[in-house]
């Protein structure tokens, strides 16, 4: 008796544990929510790739300065392809989404990394998609479907790819990491200074022919990008890594329907676009399938492959 109550309290004490790191991981895509309306307001006059370097190379450069570490040997390719993927690319495209669509459009689109997470980590995980996987990931992108694409208005082909882009670079960094795991020793804020380092490095050179449009910037665009850098990037990421690094990938992934939720409510507060029946329930279906996928018990850390 006394080692079934052992039992029980110590699975409870890891469910809790789990739901207080999903909580956190959590702000992470409620934070990325605020880049389209931030975007669309102050910096809609930047280029998409001068916009993801200053949202990155600023906030990597801060973070190793607290972090000071260099990626062990035999680590460098991984973080670099890690950085092309979930930094550098990803910032561009989101970026390029963000100047040639609606908020909640881009970041609606966006969130099918959720479902792609789950069919991606199939093949590079060997973790073969369950029922309740597909039902949270479906859900959540019927919501976000309902919120912001109910509106009948011609989209940008364009923006749609970027759009597109983004979401599936983000799944495949996502699932490569699970595959890969942390190099030994790293903390996330290790990670992501690397990350986002490297990734602004590799942007800066097709950047620099558009600097002389930050000279043209007001104050209140610059205000913007210190946000959208060290609250948007710097802190966001780092939640999200240390997510990825105590949570299995899907079940993190899950939690990209937060994003454009966010988007959504941020225009009906500060641009007084209402939601309308539909656009409400889309809502309830997002929030409903976040709520269970943090209550669904799952295993305490990543699933990993070993595999390199």
């Amino acid at each position: 008796m006394t080692g079934w109550i052992f039992r029980r309290r110590n699975k409870s004490v890891i469910l809790t544990s789990m739901n207080r790191d999903l909580l956190l991981t959590a702000l992470a895509p409620l934070i990325w929510g605020t880049t389209y309306l931030l975007t669309t307001t102050f910096v809609s006059e930047l280029p998409a790739l001068l916009l993801g370097v200053m949202r990155i190379l600023p906030a990597g450069l801060l973070l190793w300065l607290l972090s000071r570490r260099l990626p062990p040997p035999g680590w460098w390719g991984r973080v670099a392809v890690l950085a092309v993927l979930r930094q550098a690319l990803f910032f561009v495209l989101l970026y390029g989404a963000a100047l040639h669509l609606p908020g909640g459009v881009a970041a609606t689109v966006g969130a099918s990394s959720a479902m792609l997470v789950v069919l991606l980590a199939w093949p590079v995980l060997g973790q073969i998609p369950t029922r309740l996987n597909l039902a949270l990931a479906g859900a959540g992108l019927a919501g976000v479907a309902l919120i912001s694409l109910s509106g009948g208005e011609a989209l940008s082909a364009a923006g749609l790819m970027f759009a597109l882009g983004f979401a599936l670079v983000n799944a495949l960094g996502t699932v490569l990491f699970g595959r890969w795991g942390p190099p030994p020793g790293a903390r996330p804020l290790d990670q992501v200074a690397w990350e986002l380092t490297l990734g602004g490095l590799m942007l800066l050179p097709f950047a620099l022919p558009s600097a002389s449009a930050l000279t043209h910037l007001p104050p209140s665009g610059w205000a913007a990008l210190t946000v959208m850098t060290l609250i948007g990037t710097a802190l966001a990421a780092v939640l999200w890594q240390r997510g990825l690094n105590r949570l299995p990938v899907q079940q993190v992934g899950l939690l990209a329907p937060l994003s454009p939720l966010t988007a959504v409510l941020l225009d009906v507060v500060f641009l007084r676009d209402w939601l309308t029946g539909i656009q409400l329930l889309g809502a309830a279906l997002v929030l409903a399938s976040v709520a269970l996928n943090a209550a669904a018990p799952r295993p305490g850390a990543p699933t990993r492959t070993g595999k390199t």
